[in-house]
């Protein structure tokens, strides 16, 4: 059931996990048990995995929702692929040292917003077609 949902959730699963992973590799190697100690590397490790804990779900109940509504598997697709690739770049950008915004975070930015507004959309129009 929701084979094309359940691929994407994995992915973003995993990435969700790795960023987790830093959070608490940088933390341990600096002794920091709550917060980011002021430290701005835990700072952006933390950011990073919240950011993605902050669109990803949403993204994954919309394409979810897609697909139990008969969404096109293509589009499907597209958004899974398209959210995975945005929030990989996203998280890259956020712990890429020495930087602000940069190419890899605006892309991520604009990949994951493609993805809400595209799925939202088509969501109202298949749901306005019954």
């Amino acid at each position: 059931m929701f084979p094309i949902t359940a691929l994407y959730a994995a992915l973003c699963g995993l990435l969700i996990l790795a960023l987790a992973f830093n959070v608490v590799r940088y933390r341990f190697g600096r002794g920091v048990s709550l917060g980011d100690g002021g430290d701005v590397l835990i700072n952006r490790a933390v950011r990073a995995h919240g950011n993605a804990v902050e669109y990803v779900p949403l993204a994954l109940i919309l394409i979810g929702l897609l697909e139990g509504n008969n969404g096109n598997a293509w589009a499907l697709h597209l958004y899974g692929l398209l959210l995975v690739l945005g929030r990989l770049a996203h998280a890259w950008g956020m712990l890429k040292p020495g930087s602000e915004v940069n190419t890899f975070r605006k892309l991520g930015i604009i990949a994951t917003w493609l993805v809400l507004l595209a799925a939202s959309v088509h969501l109202l129009v298949i749901v306005g077609l019954y």
